[in-house]
């Protein structure tokens, strides 16, 4: 459909991919149907998504705050999000990370200027109705489906990752990827994170990971890698970046190995790790 592209996943399960790489997921069920994120808001992410639903009602929520994966919330008018990142859902939070984003782009990226006037077409604009409010262990009933969330603070305060046990995969949002952020004001250390990483590892019965940046596949013993991987970070092996920030953000990485991308990375600003 354009500017976005659909790729169909367990039958059920819909991966619907922006241009500019992020993605979100559509569940569903008998009786209704998920979707995981909003995208940056380019595009009628609306009319691709109810031409997949038909007249099933549909529930929306965002696995985080993040301008790429909340910019789309207006064109829904209701949406899910973890209390703890309500505060990103306001216009000032919203305009401050793309400002950032074109700056850093500009700057490291010039032959992509035409993608910096497209940014700065976008107004955001903040849903009109109040968030509703999505608790540790929320469970979204889609009839003969059911989605459960866990939160999993780190990219941000209040994300969370969702479960769906019949097709056996927990989706991430960016909680977990070969690529992490790190670098934020209220982010853990590497190795902080790995201990929260730890907890989702002693989850039985799974056997994916899919993510939003990217539609690919991981393993579920991938969050057991990246934990392990997170210990191994050091400052002294760490390449500082020209991501725009308060404080300086390095970049960790190892070679990606038997894993479908290019490296393993996490970018943090924590000078003690």
């Amino acid at each position: 459909m354009g500017y976005f592209s659909i790729k169909k996943l367990d039958g059920t399960t819909y991966y619907i991919k922006e241009k500019l790489g992020v993605g979100c997921y559509l569940f569903l069920g008998e009786n209704g149907a998920l979707l995981s994120d909003t995208g940056n808001g380019y595009g009628d992410l609306r009319r691709v998504v109810d031409k997949i639903v038909g007249g099933k009602p549909l529930t929306v929520m965002n696995t985080h705050g993040h301008a790429d994966h909340a910019g789309g919330n207006d064109q829904f008018g209701r949406v899910y999000i973890h209390a703890n990142d309500l505060h990103m859902l306001e216009g000032e939070w919203q305009r401050s990370q793309r400002e950032k984003l074109t700056v850093y782009i500009k700057k490291n990226y010039p032959v992509l200027t035409p993608l910096v006037w497209f940014l700065t077409r976008k107004r955001y604009t903040p849903i009109a109705t109040k968030p509703d409010v999505l608790g540790n262990g929320h469970v979204f009933d889609l009839g003969g489906r059911q989605i459960e969330t866990i939160h999993v603070p780190g990219h941000s305060p209040g994300s969370v990752v969702l479960l769906d046990r019949q097709t056996k995969a927990l989706y991430a949002g960016d909680a977990v990827n070969p690529g992490l952020f790190l670098f934020f004001a209220e982010s853990p250390t590497p190795k902080e994170y790995a201990k929260v990483l730890r907890g989702l590892t002693q989850l039985s019965g799974y056997e994916k990971l899919r993510i939003s940046h990217g539609d690919i596949t991981l393993p579920f013993d991938f969050i057991a890698y990246y934990a392990d991987f997170l210990e191994r970070a050091t400052l002294e092996k760490s390449k500082l970046t020209p991501i725009p920030n308060e404080r300086p953000v390095y970049k960790y990485s190892e070679p990606a190995g038997k894993y479908p991308a290019k490296e393993i990375a996490v970018n943090f600003t924590k000078q003690e790790l």
